[in-house]
């Protein structure tokens, strides 16, 4: 039984909460925010109880899952790599690249997992993508295309439109968002060897970025990923598509959902209810904190890796840093 403490009980910690407490051989044992009311509401709804420290909470579990904002993460991995415990850490892995690789190097030095959120890998039509390619379905892939677009975070959220205004702890959209495609290309496609972006991240535009990224990968692929918070409220976007060399594959949420549902009735006229006949361990969030635990009982070899964290937040600053001088960044000595 792996007992679990989770660190900042916001938005994301509720959609870890709502897998964690559904899988067996996992005790939810409590909570640590510096807001100690949302982590005493965390504890009325899930169970187990609110720590007054991260101390209290680290002495009392096996496992952390961190849900805070990226600059708050580099204190508490150091904190738990310290007490040996490990750690599922949310994306991205820290909001600098000296910060994510002193993590990395601390865990490594404790002999704990650090296990990078990047749970785009676990959803299924994204593994399908992997999986294909993996099998040689459509050749070596050549050209990568992706988008992970919506709304700025609305107003009232926890750590939601002030926090991700601020460029100094968010990154913008490139960080927070574009993390996600910019690990899963790699994943498809190998290293990155520079990248070329443009956006509006220091356009001085409140509530509003967005990101073009181009990489160019050791391969010789090339991918073009979008990422964006100036798409209109409620409307919230993903695609995949990778092209090579004997195929393609491509995945929209556009397209018609597996399941489609049309009801009428007198009161309310015609109803549309779109659904996914997945079973809940396939739901990615579910997925991806059954594999973290698989991993550290010795079960499974993990999907992604510290390393991987670590490359996919040094290729999202390099995009950044391409978009604020608006010149190509070449990847292997960025940071170094």
């Amino acid at each position: 039984m792996q007992k679990v403490g989770i660190i900042g009980t916001g938005s994301i910690a509720d959609v870890h909460l709502d897998s964690w407490r559904r899988m067996p051989g996992v005790e939810l044992v409590g909570y640590y925010d510096l807001v100690p009311e949302a982590a005493t509401r965390a504890a009325q709804r899930y169970g187990g109880r609110s720590f007054a420290s991260l101390e209290a909470l680290l002495a009392a579990v096996d496992v952390v899952d961190i849900c805070t904002p990226a600059a708050t993460h580099k204190e508490i991995v150091l904190a738990a790599a310290a007490a040996g415990k490990a750690i599922i850490c949310e994306k991205p892995l820290a909001r600098h690249l000296a910060d994510a690789r002193e993590m990395v190097e601390a865990c490594q030095h404790n002999d704990v997992m650090l296990f990078p959120a990047q749970v785009v890998r676990f959803f299924p039509m994204y593994r399908r993508v992997k999986e294909r390619i993996d099998a040689g379905a459509i050749g070596r892939p050549a050209v990568y295309r992706s988008a992970r677009c919506g709304a700025f975070p609305r107003p009232g959220a926890r750590f939601s439109a002030g926090h991700y205004a601020d460029f100094t702890q968010s990154g913008g959209v490139a960080l927070d968002v574009g993390v996600h495609d910019i690990d899963f290309a790699r994943w498809c496609c190998g290293e990155i060897e520079r990248i070329f972006a443009r956006g509006l991240t220091f356009a001085n535009r409140p509530y509003q970025d967005h990101a073009q990224i181009m990489l160019r990968f050791t391969s010789g692929a090339i991918g073009y990923i979008e990422a964006s918070w100036a798409h209109p409220r409620g409307v919230f976007r993903t695609r995949v598509e990778v092209a090579g060399d004997g195929g393609l594959i491509e995945w929209d949420s556009l397209d018609r959902p597996p399941l489609m549902a049309e009801l009428y009735d007198e009161a309310s006229g015609l109803q549309r209810i779109a659904s996914s006949p997945i079973a809940p361990e396939d739901e990615p969030y579910y997925a991806e904190l059954a594999h973290f635990i698989d991993v550290i009982e010795g079960r499974a070899q993990p999907i992604v890796t510290a390393h991987d964290g670590l490359e996919a937040v040094r290729a999202a600053l390099a995009a950044i840093e391409s978009m604020r001088t608006g010149q190509p960044v070449v990847l292997k000595d960025f940071g170094e």
